[in-house]
């Protein structure tokens, strides 16, 4: 039996920052669809999760915590505290000089695996940059050794803080920020990749009623929403993106993640969406990346856009190829932070808080 440090060390490396490239191969008879809707939406357990990290991986974690966790906090980000129960919680904020002093959209973004800090959000993705431009707050929160998703099958070997109220947290920067008049009560969003990806899917089920809209990176639902996980409450916009060839969330699922097709469903269930589907090819920006990206979206009482990343691994989708490392290729047709905003913007909540 594989140890759990293996298996969290494996998890942990799939998002880390300049990492060694690693690759993997797949069967032909199993390539995805065109549309990537018709494979088995469930297997047995990925193959690829035998494998253990390299000394080189191994070090690039180091790397990465020491740079994000013990570093000084990067220019244009102020650390935060605040109190959940008995336990003091962190997260760093940027509040773009255009729209200080008044309630300003507000996104969350949660880290993976590979970092404790929300500093690694910052350096890894465009987030802040573009709330410069946009107008929005963007807000990075520190897990405890990643984030608490509510199961405890082999998805996460309860190699998570299994008790850290992370949904607490999370509801306590919502309230902070709105008394402090810096949020919109009606425009706050949650985004994330990775185990931040499936946390962001679990705060939408326990908080519909505080968020306007959602992204998920590289993320599919462990098989614990079906059962462990209350449902949301009200239909809320979620924008999906996952890639083909993602060793660790794999697009047929297993035993304990759901597949593509299944978390798709989930959603499309979830708000209300008509069987209707409008598709689409994005352009290919760069065609030396072996990778295209195809949408399917469907509306409803809130919309569900969904991105098959055909030959994307794990990592977040950045043009700038600033996520050189992680498993798998990478498209650079996208940048998941504009393709995100893009969708959210216009979304609105229907809270009024406090």
């Amino acid at each position: 039996m594989r140890s759990r440090t293996s298996f969290i060390a494996f998890i942990a490396i799939s998002i880390a920052v300049h990492i060694s490239q690693t690759t993997y191969s797949q069967d032909a008879s199993d390539a995805p669809s065109r549309r990537g809707f018709n494979r088995t939406q469930r297997s047995g357990d990925s193959g690829d999760l035998n494998r253990k990290p390299t000394a080189g991986q191994r070090d690039a974690i180091r790397r990465l915590r020491e740079r994000t966790e013990n570093g000084p906090v990067p220019p244009g980000l102020e650390q935060r505290k605040i109190q959940v129960g008995n336990a003091e919680r962190e997260f760093f904020i940027n509040i773009p000089d255009s729209i200080k002093g008044k309630p300003a959209p507000v996104i969350f973004v949660l880290h993976g695996g590979a970092s404790n800090s929300g500093v690694a959000m910052h350096l890894k993705v465009d987030f802040t940059v573009l709330g410069k431009k946009e107008g929005y707050v963007t807000v990075y929160p520190s897990g405890v050794n990643g984030w608490n998703i509510g199961s405890h099958d082999m998805y996460s070997v309860k190699r998570r803080t299994s008790d850290a109220d992370d949904i607490g947290f999370f509801r306590a920067m919502f309230d902070t920020l709105v008394e402090e008049k810096v949020a919109d009560p009606e425009r706050l969003y949650v985004v994330g990749g990775s185990n931040g990806g499936v946390m962001t899917m679990n705060l939408v089920c326990h908080l519909a009623d505080r968020i306007a809209g959602a992204g998920v990176l590289v993320a599919t639902l462990p098989r614990a929403a079906e059962t462990t996980w209350p449902k949301p409450s009200r239909p809320v916009p979620i924008i999906i993106m996952l890639g083909t060839e993602d060793p660790m969330k794999p697009w047929s699922g297993n035993k304990d993640q759901m597949s593509a097709d299944e978390t798709v469903a989930y959603w499309r269930k979830a708000n209300g969406c008509r069987d209707a589907v409008q598709q689409w090819e994005l352009a290919d920006r760069d065609p030396g990346d072996g990778c295209r990206v195809e949408a399917s979206q469907w509306k409803g009482n809130a919309g569900v856009l969904f991105y098959t990343m055909k030959g994307h691994g794990h990592g977040w989708p950045m043009q700038r190829g600033r996520d050189a490392g992680g498993t798998g290729a990478k498209t650079k047709d996208i940048a998941a932070p504009e393709e995100i905003w893009g969708f959210l913007k216009n979304s609105v909540s229907t809270k009024n808080h406090p």
